[in-house]
């Protein structure tokens, strides 16, 4: 059941990072990017924004394999590991939703991996 629920909270964080990263560069960090007003008429900005961005989908990618990872092997995962990994999707999506009042679309997803994987650690 563990591993289960360790690969749903797994895809369910690979699609928010995958979404994040697809439809943040269309929407969000080309129009900034294409601006030239305030900060963004420096390219060096211009460059910071966009490899901060998909950085951090990379980071978000580590966190998919450290939950795949476990889910592979449940009896040898680091429990401390998935307890950082679970509390840091729940409290992005939580604050992510308090922050948006709901309007972003990715934080029922980030919830919903946090708990599901603090959830493994006590079932």
């Amino acid at each position: 059941m563990n591993e289960i629920l360790l690969y749903i909270a797994a895809g369910l964080a690979l699609v928010t990072i995958l979404v994040h990263s697809i439809v943040g560069e269309k929407r969000l960090i080309t129009p900034l990017v294409n601006s030239d007003h305030g900060v963004m008429e420096a390219d060096l900005a211009k460059q910071v924004v966009r490899f901060a961005w998909h950085f951090t989908s990379i980071i978000g990618l580590i966190a998919v394999y450290i939950l795949f990872d476990a889910a592979r092997d449940f009896a040898a995962a680091d429990t401390a590991l998935l307890s950082i990994t679970g509390g840091a999707f729940l409290i992005a999506g939580i604050y992510d939703a308090i922050a948006t009042r709901g309007k972003h679309i990715g934080w029922p997803l980030l919830a919903a991996a946090g708990f599901l994987t603090i959830l493994t650690l006590y079932i």
